[in-house]
């Protein structure tokens, strides 16, 4: 549901997930970041919830905070990118810039090249949702690079579509 962007979908799942499983696994790891990352997007989507999204997402993040102490190489990168949709949601938008060039610059570095465009298509839509049309698309090319290379062709396509 996260990579076909019904976030709230993704939100429910999380929550089910969260609910069955009471002990930690290595799965949990990166549920914790998908959660995060799907609920500072519904912060921005949602005015209802968004308090309760945005301490979902700041849970996440202090997670990760943690974690990024225990491998670097693992974690880095979803820290930063938890860290970009954070200061993006409360409008230090400077400061998410480059955060998400951070965490682009990260999962390049450690070879996660699904998760670079992950960092660059949410990167995209930060500069789309700020009304930078041109910043936006390379960072979708950049993405649709990436996803390519990962072999996610279908996602691949929906950025054509996109953008």
């Amino acid at each position: 549901a996260f990579w076909s962007k019904n976030y709230e979908e993704a939100a429910q799942y999380a929550e089910k997930y969260s609910e069955c499983h009471q002990t930690r696994r290595f799965p949990d790891l990166f549920q914790t970041f998908y959660q995060g990352i799907t609920a500072f997007r519904l912060v921005r989507l949602e005015d209802d919830k968004s308090r309760e999204w945005a301490d979902v997402g700041k849970n996440a993040l202090s997670k990760y905070e943690t974690w990024v102490n225990y491998s670097d190489w693992n974690w880095e990168n979803k820290m930063l990118l938890l860290e970009a949709e954070s200061h993006a949601c409360i409008g230090e938008l400077e400061i998410a810039k480059s955060k998400f060039q951070a965490s682009i610059d990260s999962a390049q570095k450690h070879r996660f090249v699904h998760e670079e465009g992950l960092a660059s298509e949410l990167f995209g839509m930060f500069y789309e949702e700020n009304g930078n049309k041109e910043e936006a698309m390379q960072q979708y090319s950049h993405a649709r690079s990436c996803y390519q290379k990962w072999g996610a062709f279908a996602l691949a396509d929906r950025l054509n579509t996109a953008s």
